[in-house]
């Protein structure tokens, strides 16, 4: 074997060498981002979990105090329907 041509093969062999620690120094940084992203996952799925439980006490909180207001305006109503029949008959009995 000529000279040259070990030359060649070494220089080959250490850029494989460089591109194979390389590609294994990318993968373990892949890694790394993919741990942190589904963290950043489990987290958004834990705060979005906690603001929908909030939202649902909140929602059915409010149909609570709307159903109450309806009972209310409905006792209103009556009341000012049993008012308007007592002027009224009062109005065609005096007259």
């Amino acid at each position: 074997m000529s000279p040259e041509l070990i030359g060649i093969l070494t220089v080959g062999v250490a850029v494989i060498a460089v591109i194979l620690t390389a590609l294994q120094r990318i993968d373990k940084r892949f890694e790394r981002v993919e741990s942190r992203i589904d963290a950043l996952e489990e987290r958004m799925d834990r705060r979005i979990d906690t603001l929908e439980e909030r939202m649902d006490k909140r929602i059915d909180g409010v149909e609570v105090r709307l159903a109450s207001l309806e009972q209310g305006q409905a006792r209103f109503e009556g009341l000012l329907d049993g008012l308007r029949e007592a002027l009224f008959e009062r109005a065609a009995r005096s007259a």
